[in-house]
């Protein structure tokens, strides 16, 4: 597999179309997915994964043979996503370094039993701010300083704003 790919990739260096419609094929679901978890909006996704094959087959010299191409594919996917997510301009709440969230989580997560379908339509309706915090963290495994430095916020601002986010998921979940 990793030989296949080290010659699609080469095609791609070439602009060989048909390498690059292997490559699209074989990672546009898994991208699509990613974009999708971050966005929430299946049509702003699905453009967020034709820039995202834009951008590498434009920048292909950029990747490098020590890391995964599917790796690589995908921080790009990632980045592309927020991208699209700051246009719609979420409303971060910066707070200060001092700042402890005191309430406590009042549900008990383990008593409550939900399917995969109810919170993907759940993170639907998270605010934009929300939905990328946890989807970069739940999802992207991304840890909470990496996800600062990507939205440019304080450490402790992306930690208050994924337990909100958590928390207003889970109110959502039980309400439904």
């Amino acid at each position: 597999m990793e030989k296949t790919n080290t010659h699609l990739i080469e095609g791609c260096r070439r602009g060989d179309r048909t390498a690059q419609l292997t490559v699209y094929k074989q990672y546009a679901q898994r991208l699509y997915a990613a974009c999708l978890r971050i966005i929430g909006n299946t049509s702003e996704a699905e453009e967020a994964m034709q820039d995202t094959f834009l951008k590498a087959f434009t920048h292909l010299e950029q990747y490098h043979e020590q890391q995964s191409f599917g790796a690589w594919l995908h921080q790009i996917a990632v980045r592309t996503a927020i991208d699209y997510v700051r246009r719609e301009i979420p409303e971060w709440e910066e707070l200060s370094d001092s700042y402890i969230d005191s309430e406590e989580d009042e549900s008990d997560e383990e008593a409550i039993q939900y399917t995969v379908a109810q919170i993907k339509e759940a993170c639907k309706k998270l605010s934009a701010g929300y939905r990328v915090i946890l989807s970069l963290y739940l999802f992207e495994g991304y840890d909470m300083e990496e996800i600062a430095s990507i939205l440019k916020i304080q450490p402790s601002s992306v930690r208050s704003q994924y337990l909100r986010a958590k928390r207003k998921l889970l109110d959502l979940i039980v309400t439904k």
